[in-house]
């Protein structure tokens, strides 16, 4: 936490005993002095300016251009075969890197060309001194400055406070559909201008501790206190999840239970935080010091903070000269205002069906087209709402092809969803199509208490009530949720095995043997990070023991009904099933939890005990695989900007404690002073059709009823989706495994000389290229894009996808400049106006309902998709149900 020194020469040694130095910069502290060796035939004479760029995109060419003068043509042959063997499964691996770095070994210097030695020291130079992925070359620097200040106190003062605002947000808007938060690329910008105002108000006063001064102002605000902040707020986005079980059993619409108090929501919360704390310590093996752990979705917010911390110089960019952060600013606050208008005052903006005001009682046309009861599938512009838009896809920062594939995944469900319905399955044609709730057999929501007595099911008072039935959209996401364990779980395991299968030996050797995680490292971040102590692996077995003696007293004294060896369940089938769910984020940026698996097993094991089932959805999904992952990731973000492990670990530890108490604060005030919260009518939209709805839904289903009553009897389809998951992994496996070697033989050997040439071309531009395209598609993703609906549907997801051909297809390929410099400052500044706008929306009109009654905040809910309450059926008015006899029910 000393003064960083601005010529401060600083070298980290690699695990060959090569030094790794940064290059040169004036404007600087953070890079570190160096000269670039010389020489009279130097290889790097040959890289001309627009390819240095691309392989030193932040002025550390000098540093490149050196170790490719350096290497001998027998090193970088050896790291070329080594890294070949070792990406060969690697899903992010340049393919154009791959192809070359073959050939070079293939051809050799007569059948390569004249550039083969520049070319075999530069692939080498990348893999072992840079990065060969250039998303990560572009953001993180492949050298280190040890002495630039980090935990200082006015980064862990902003990162907690920031914390605390954040966690307030996100639990205060998590009911609401769709929700509003301040996500971390919008903080980190916040971040900075309070950063620069404690550098001109702060003195300099400090005290020394053991030989290191602690300083409140300890000279300009640095990149890695911005990132470290940064990180610090982080965890306020994990404090929620626990909120789904206490909304569920404390509300009266609900189940309503006496005794969820603050004691019992602190307590839950606490231990749910602390204990995928504690599970992260498993997880970082597999997650954060594998080269191939890429995480995508990081990259766009150290790239940020970049932009933020480091000089910008003036451009002139297609026109455009503004900086970064004065551009931030007037998109902030030109969406402040622009947002009263979808917000409040035209809300028909945000919820635009207008393809259903031509005639507003047609029950098709608001199937296939409408936002509220349909569908969405056939309107092309479905909301001017930046936070609807958003709501399904971070359209400014996933890869295209990943927004491509889960965007037609979703219209394959929907297809599916419209099968179901029409054919009554499951009698889904009395309910509305794509509804998140549980409804009883007079087709109105189902109310718990009527059935259950003393936290159980009475079989007497159920059979003279109604068992839960679900719409075609909800049948759907359940069905998919099934479908996709096999597919990830095989997918990952098999695909993946050598990366998960060596984590797994490093993991046991690191208990067994104490083995170090950066032992062996072939990148440069990892030896660049060995410098730094690691965090032992018993501080946090140390967390994940406490957390689990909290939640077996938690158990013992609260009236769950729910058994103490459900805990060391849940962490078992976690020990399991987390470490490929965790690398699929990894690699993928996609976030998926184990709730479906979790809720599956506990019906099995505890029917009848909804208590029980939330306890573990909780526990099992959300506190260990979902949690731990979310840490991890920020512990790879550390990892990136050479931030020590131990300092994460102290700034993740002590934000959990604090956030806690604010998010169990927030939940009260919500759960006392919203009116109307959690029914579909809450003017403000907090309908809790994301969190309480789906999860009430869910345990009446598995919870309440078991699931072998679900499997057996009410929804048997649901236990061939585990068989129809496994049959697409193994399809996708062997077609991708052997589709490359033997399907252009079988092309151009049988089918080619067997039919007319005419044939052949027209097969060649149609079958041969769709089942090209097989070989390359990732079925996870395309079951995630599945089963993604009851309560979104197309009109949440479509605008989205329109975002991303433009905004992450088009621009990046025509002005790539422009994209690099403003793309994630837009997408951060307008969800930043966005969640200030509606924070102040709710509290000057919402708060005490001012309502504006006009055509425009009206036309969007008349008609048949407005009701959202209408079903393809009627309801048989003789016996004013559906479904089988009374007494009968399954």
């Amino acid at each position: 936490m000393s003064k960083a020194k601005p010529e401060a020469i600083v070298a980290a040694s690699s695990s060959d005993g090569d030094e790794i130095a940064s290059p040169s910069s004036d404007r600087d502290p953070e890079k570190i002095q160096s000269g670039s060796g010389t020489g009279t035939n130097r290889i790097g004479d040959q890289i001309p300016h627009s390819m240095l760029e691309e392989l030193a995109p932040n002025g550390e060419g000098e540093y490149i251009l050196d170790k490719i003068d350096n290497m001998t043509d027998e090193e970088a042959l050896a790291i070329i075969q080594e890294s070949l063997v070792f990406h060969s499964d690697d899903w992010n691996f340049p393919s154009e890197m791959r192809e070359r770095m073959k050939r070079l070994l293939e051809l050799g210097p007569k059948g390569y060309g004249e550039f083969y030695d520049r070319d075999l020291r530069i692939d080498a130079t990348m893999m072992r001194y840079s990065s060969p992925y250039p998303g990560v070359r572009a953001v993180a620097d492949p050298f280190d400055d040890s002495s630039v200040p980090i935990e200082t106190i006015r980064a862990y003062f902003l990162g907690i406070a920031w914390a605390i605002i954040g966690t307030f947000m996100s639990t205060f808007f998590n009911s609401r559909f769709p929700a509003i938060s301040l996500n971390g690329n919008v903080i980190q910008i916040l971040l900075y201008p309070c950063a620069k105002f404690l550098v001109w108000a702060l003195p300099d006063w400090g005290i020394t501790v053991f030989g290191t001064r602690h300083s409140l102002n300890p000279g300009p605000w640095t990149f890695k206190e911005q990132m470290f902040a940064t990180i610090t707020y982080n965890i306020a986005i994990y404090t929620t999840n626990s909120y789904g079980m206490i909304l569920v059993q404390k509300l009266d619409v609900y189940y309503g239970l006496p005794y969820v108090t603050f004691g019992y929501q602190l307590m839950l919360t606490l231990f749910v935080q602390l204990m995928g704390m504690g599970f992260a310590g498993y997880l970082r093996r597999f997650s954060v010091y594998p080269v191939k752990a890429l995480w995508p979705t990081i990259l766009p917010k150290i790239a940020m903070n970049r932009a933020l911390t480091r000089p910008e110089p003036r451009e002139n960019i297609y026109g455009w000269t503004i900086s970064r952060y004065k551009f931030f600013y007037l998109c902030t606050l030109g969406m402040f205002f622009y947002y009263w208008l979808p917000g409040y005052l035209f809300t028909a903006l945000a919820t635009f069906n207008w393809m259903t005001w031509i005639a507003p009682e047609n029950f098709t046309l608001a199937i296939l087209t409408g936002s509220n009861l349909g569908l969405g599938l056939f309107n092309p512009i479905t909301t001017f709402d930046w936070n609807v838009a958003t709501s399904s896809y971070d359209a400014l920062a996933l890869p295209f092809f990943s927004t491509c594939t889960q965007y037609f995944g979703g219209i394959l469900g929907g297809l599916i969803i419209l099968g179901i319905y029409y054919s009554n399955m499951n009698y889904s044609a009395y309910l509305p199509i794509n509804s998140s709730s549980a409804f009883a057999n007079d087709g109105k929501p189902y109310v718990v208490q009527k059935v259950v007595v003393n936290n159980k099911l009475d079989e007497k008072l159920y059979q003279s009530y109604s068992p839960p039935f679900y719409s075609a959209g909800y049948i759907l996401t359940v069905g998919a949720n099934f479908a996709f364990y096999p597919v990830y779980f095989l997918y990952i395991m098999i695909n993946q095995w050598k990366t998960v299968g060596n984590a797994y030996k490093d993991f046991y050797k690191g208990l067994r043997y104490g083995k170090g995680n950066y032992e062996g490292a072939m990148d440069v971040h990892s030896r660049l990070m060995s410098k730094y102590p690691e965090v032992p692996d018993w501080w946090f077995l140390l967390i994940l023991v406490g957390a689990i003696v909290v939640s077996v007293i938690f158990l013992e004294i609260y009236p769950l009904d729910t058994p103490v060896w459900l805990v060391f369940l849940m962490i078992g089938i976690n020990l399991i099933f987390a470490v490929p769910l965790s690398f699929l984020s990894a690699t993928t940026g996609t976030n998926l939890g184990l709730g479906a698996l979790i809720q599956v097993l506990t019906g099995f094991l505890l029917p009848g005990n909804p208590n029980a089932f939330l306890f573990s959805q909780t526990l099992g999904s959300w506190a260990l695989a979902g949690y731990g992952d979310n840490y991890v990731q920020d512990q790879k973000m550390a990892h990136y900007v050479k931030i020590p492990p131990r300092s994460v670990f102290r700034s993740q530890i002590g934000t959990i404690i604090i956030t806690c108490f604010v998010a169990v604060a927030t939940q009260n005030f919500i759960l006392e002073n919203v009116k109307g919260l959690c029914t579909p009518t809450q003017p403000s939209r907090f309908t809790c059709a994301a969190d309480g709805n789906p999860l009430y839904a869910s345990s009446l289903m598995w919870g309440l009823l078991g699931s072998r009553r679900m499997f057996d009897s009410l929804y048997p389809l649901f236990k061939w989706c585990f068989l129809i998951g496994t049959g697409i992994a193994i399809l996708f496996l062997v077609g991708q495994s052997y589709g490359p070697k033997h399907l252009p033989n079988i092309r151009d050997k049988i089918i080619k000389p067997r039919v007319s040439e005419r044939t052949f071309t027209f097969l060649n531009k149609t079958i041969f290229r769709l089942i090209a395209s097989l070989l390359w598609l990732n079925p996870i993703l395309i079951i995630q894009g599945i089963q993604h609906w009851a309560p979104s549907n197309m009109s949440y997801k479509t605008p989205g996808f329109i975002l991303s051909i433009i905004f992450m297809y088009w621009l990046p390929r025509k002005k790539l400049a422009w994209w690099e410099k403003y793309n994630y400052v837009l997408s951060a500044a307008l969800t930043a106006g966005v969640a200030i706008s509606a924070l102040v929306m709710f509290f000057a009109v919402g708060y005490n309902p001012v309502k504006l009654d006009w055509w425009g905040n009206k036309v969007s809910w008349t008609g048949v998709d407005g009701r959202g309450t209408a079903g393809l059926l009627e309801i048989p008015r003789e016996r004013g149900y559906f479904g089988p006899e009374r007494g009968s029910f399954p």
